[in-house]
């Protein structure tokens, strides 16, 4: 069998085995992914929580697999067991995340709860900073008994609001007059639930939003016979809360419910605006969800052809950097996003069509992005964030294209 050897374009005698970048479930390498005692466990039909320990270095995170065949509502805790401060990322099979945690385990414990269709999913567990450590994990659902006491500062138990269910005006007419021109309807309340009843006299779009980190908002929306419409917890990569009602809501009178999971009495600052089809989209490639189209109006840096390698420093601060690369043929592509230790880059990779072909938070030994695949010839559109979204700083992409050896 004729041996395949790979060649950077333009270099004489350097090496890259494939088998180095091969890409398993979750956006991750094959090899990255830990056994322990989870071996792809189906939590929707495990009689028991699985438990293992977890080796936390401080310079890299460890991802543990688990299948869901039936909709679930799961639990993934990672105690604070060894002076370690845990941190739990949950991610789909496709390597996006969609749900994280910190300290909700109780003291500096992470506890993650989420409700999650068939598929299967991937738990990226970090210590936070450097603190190195061993952490118990558990997986299971939420039936099940939990590994940790949970923070028991807020409540989300609600209940339903019906017609009969005491409730504060929104406004004082209906909310169409309220939000006519523009307008928005905000106040800020404390105590935990609260809610707040708004008629509309006209089918109409809403953005609705519970802002406080601290109080981990909740948004649950009911229709004048309690029942519950749609919800929301964690919305834009934060533990604040926004529902985009996009389909217009009928005419008649509403229910919005709001609570907090953590401090109860921290106050919460409520919005409801009409939806604004073009604002939603650009918040999608502000936290790189979707790719914005090549040519319209979102800003997008022209990198032209990749013929060998391009670089460059770009200030990644709330919002998403986007730029643009040209695949002249088909080769294998190293792209890196490198925060030298002051930025948790991630990067995001989206084909000319704006399908997610790749996205990678942390690489093998740092808080480093880094994604290998073969591309064919085309345009590529690739995203830097970071990811806590906070704050700013410098973070070099460099891509690398390699070709197949003559």
């Amino acid at each position: 069998m004729k041996k395949l050897n790979l060649l950077a374009v333009g270099a004489v005698a350097f090496l890259l085995p494939v088998a180095g970048f091969a890409q398993g479930v979750c956006g991750v390498a094959s090899a990255s992914i830990v056994g322990g005692g989870l071996s792809n466990v189906d939590l929707s039909t495990a009689s028991d929580p699985t438990q293992t320990m977890a080796m936390l270095s401080g310079t890299g995170p460890v991802f543990y697999q688990f299948d869901v065949s039936t909709p679930t509502e799961i639990r993934v805790e990672a105690s604070d067991s060894d002076g370690a401060d845990p941190v739990v990322v949950l991610l789909n099979a496709t390597g996006v995340e969609i749900a994280g945690d910190d300290d909700g385990g109780g003291g500096r414990s992470a506890r993650v709860e989420t409700f999650v269709q068939p598929g299967t999913y991937c738990a990226q567990v970090n210590a936070y900073g450097s603190q190195a450590g061993t952490s118990l994990l558990q997986f299971s659902r939420i039936d099940q008994p939990a590994l940790t006491p949970g923070v028991d500062f807020g409540t989300e138990d609600t209940g339903a609001c019906t017609a009969d269910t005491p409730a504060e005006p929104l406004t004082a007419g209906s909310l169409n007059a309220a939000l006519a021109n523009g307008g928005n309807v905000s106040l800020t309340r404390t105590g935990s639930p609260t809610y707040h009843r708004f008629t509309l006299d006209m089918p109409t779009a809403l953005t609705l939003t519970a802002v406080n980190p601290d109080a981990d908002p909740v948004l649950r929306l009911y229709d004048n016979a309690g029942v519950l419409i749609v919800e929301n917890d964690d919305a834009n990569n934060s533990l604040n809360s926004q529902i985009d009602q996009q389909d217009p809501l009928a005419a008649g009178t509403y229910c919005l419910a709001v609570s907090a999971l953590s401090d109860a009495n921290a106050p919460i600052t409520v919005s409801v605006m009409g939806f604004d089809p073009v604002a939603f989209l650009n918040g999608r490639y502000d936290r790189a969800e979707a790719a914005p189209p090549l040519g319209g109006d979102y800003p997008v840096q022209e990198l032209g052809a990749l013929s060998t390698s391009l670089s460059s420093d770009i200030f990644v601060g709330t919002k998403a950097i986007w730029f643009t690369f040209t695949m002249p043929e088909a080769s294998l592509v190293v792209l890196e996003a490198i925060g030298n230790g002051q930025v948790d880059p991630v990067v995001t990779l989206f084909n000319e069509r704006g399908t997610q072909i790749g996205y990678n938070d942390d690489g093998p030994s740092s808080y480093d992005s880094q994604l290998a695949l073969e591309l064919q010839a085309g345009r590529y559109l690739v995203a830097i964030t970071q990811y806590n979204a906070e704050g700013s700083g410098v973070v070099r992409a460099f891509l690398q294209r390699y070709v197949r050896a003559q």
